[in-house]
């Protein structure tokens, strides 16, 4: 799968880099987990993908003052969850979706080139919220932000492993994380 790049915050140039690299099991097994995104554009990220999620946990305060806030809110509500502080978690997947979607509805026109990529970053912390919602026995709730996530991008590849997963008798909360490069 590819992503869009999103640099420091304030930055407006997009490029695309590879990303969803799958952490736990193979590409083949994709279907029978979950997959969580996180972005890679910091220490906090890095820490992330390389399973070092405590630390992670602890510079994502850093984070907080040079990266756009869907970023640090998505990397902060992946780290929560993984760590299985889920009620922290809520609240940083909850302030990740909010980040995400005020941030796609300022885009401002002259941009509107970036509206998909944006529209992805969406998907990602709604199908993000929806693993959460899994590992705590809201299957309606997950399936609810999923729906959201496809609704938002409807091509997303992890959003669509998400949703198998969540159909799949073998989705017994085994969780993986994607990453990918954003501003």
């Amino acid at each position: 799968m590819f992503s869009q790049s999103r640099n420091s915050k304030g930055s407006l140039g997009l490029n695309v880099a590879a990303a969803a690299v799958l952490l736990v099991g193979s590409a083949a097994h994709a279907a029978d987990h979950f997959t969580l995104t996180a972005y890679t554009n910091s220490l906090a990220g890095n820490s992330l993908v390389h399973g070092k999620y405590e630390l992670a946990i602890d510079q994502l305060s850093l984070d907080a003052h040079s990266l756009a806030s869907e970023s640090v809110s998505t990397n902060r509500c992946v780290a929560l969850i993984v760590t299985r502080k889920f009620d922290e978690a809520k609240s940083a997947c909850n302030d990740a979706v909010s980040a995400a979607q005020q941030e796609l509805a300022g885009l401002p026109i002259s941009q509107s080139y970036a509206r998909q990529d944006y529209r992805q970053y969406l998907a990602s912390a709604y199908s993000n919220r929806a693993v959460l919602s899994y590992l705590l026995n809201d299957k309606t709730g997950a399936q609810v932000d999923l729906q959201k996530a496809e609704a938002v991008a409807p091509k997303d590849n992890t959003v669509a492993s998400n949703v198998t997963a969540l159909q799949s008798h073998d989705a017994v909360a085994q969780v993986s994380i994607a990453q990918t490069k954003q501003r």
